[in-house]
């Protein structure tokens, strides 16, 4: 919901520094793959040394850059099919990485899995309806796209290992995993209902 609510307002502020990264010749693609690529490096940091906190601000950062392929792609009038199709797969990889790397740094696999399942369903879910009827992007206003995902995992991974808080002898981080397991299944139903109304009244 974040996702569709406020992309226009983030397209605004990323709009001086996308056009000065155009002006400059950095290419859209650049950015684009520099996600997957940086998001490597902070796992493999992470899982050795195991700091949580930093490396969820170094994710935020990397996050932040991830938002400037489209501006600059929009600022040096280079946007694409292909672009659009490159940063969604590489938004899978980031997706994946960052799940695993956490899944071995707390021992949480079971439900790291089953959120990342779920995370990757509901992309799926959209790709996959638009195969059989026309739909567009601004018609999924589903509970947890992929910024929600993101922000929920750091702010849940960071309070987990800064607030002693163990409800029911679980760290929040625990809780946090938990709550993104049923919420992106809940989503994967809801986007399914949608596609199935889609796919009648379309296809």
């Amino acid at each position: 919901m974040l996702t569709t609510r406020y992309k226009s307002v983030v397209n605004r502020w990323l709009e001086p520094l996308g056009a000065l990264l155009a002006r400059a010749g950095v290419p859209p693609s650049a950015l684009t793959l520099a996600g997957p690529l940086l998001t490597s490096l902070a796992c493999l940091w992470f899982v050795r040394v195991r700091a949580p906190l930093p490396f969820c601000l170094m994710m935020a950062a990397i996050g932040c850059l991830d938002l400037l392929d489209g501006a600059v792609a929009r600022a040096g009038g280079r946007v694409t099919k292909f672009g659009a199709y490159l940063d969604a797969l590489c938004d899978r990889y980031v997706e994946g990485l960052v799940a695993l790397a956490a899944a071995a740094v707390t021992g949480y696999w079971m439900l790291s899995m089953v959120a990342l399942s779920g995370a990757l369903l509901v992309s799926y879910a959209k790709a996959r309806a638009a195969l059989e009827a026309p739909v567009s992007n601004l018609e999924w206003p589903d509970v947890m796209q992929r910024m929600e995902r993101s922000v929920i995992f750091l702010v849940g991974l960071a309070a987990g290992s800064v607030v002693p808080w163990r409800p029911l002898g679980h760290d929040l981080f625990w809780w946090t995993l938990a709550l993104l397991a049923l919420l992106t299944h809940l989503t994967v139903l809801q986007r399914a209902l949608r596609a199935r109304r889609f796919i009648r009244e379309r296809g």
